[in-house]
């Protein structure tokens, strides 16, 4: 029985040892906090409301480098569901012939989601910027099934297309 008691003990003092020793070699004081920082989405998002409002703040210096050519390419993504021309006629989405200042769902014969029914506001630049950016996140409960377009360059061009469209 002793020497099931002495084996056992022996293990328990070299895996200490083991212990101790990694704390003499590898001891860091630095570590304020030990785990995971959980980021917080609604602080997150406040984040984000101060960058747009930088954006809101720098928006039209933006629209001064716009590429029109380009921004006629991206819009062909958006062909199979919108009408961009005068005629004014529905596909899946609304037609954006004008959007640009535009009041929001105001297009009489097309049925919006009931989120996009509710927004009372006019598709300025700034809002086109922001809503292009990831449709469904911007307002949510919309049924436009587009991801969005990251890049800022690739909205900036894609708005000033649709300004051009008067």
């Amino acid at each position: 029985m002793n020497k099931y008691f002495l084996s056992i003990m022996s293990i328990l003092i070299l895996f200490q040892s083991f212990r101790v020793l990694d704390e003499i070699l590898y001891h860091h004081d630095d570590v304020e906090v030990r785990g995971y920082k959980i980021i917080d989405k609604e602080n997150t998002r406040n984040n984000e409301t101060k960058e747009e409002v930088k954006i809101e703040l720098d928006i039209e210096n933006l629209f001064t480098n716009a590429d029109l050519k380009k921004g006629r390419k991206l819009s062909k993504q958006c062909a199979s569901c919108h009408d961009f021309s005068k005629n004014l006629s529905i596909k899946i989405g609304p037609p954006l012939w004008g959007i640009v200042d535009r009041k929001t769902a105001i297009i009489a014969d097309y049925k919006y989601s009931k989120s996009l029914s509710k927004v009372k506001r006019n598709w300025t630049k700034l809002e086109l910027f922001n809503f292009l950016e990831e449709p469904k996140e911007y307002l949510k409960g919309t049924s436009m099934m587009y991801k969005g377009l990251k890049k800022i360059d690739d909205r900036i061009d894609l708005i000033s297309y649709l300004e051009s469209l008067r």
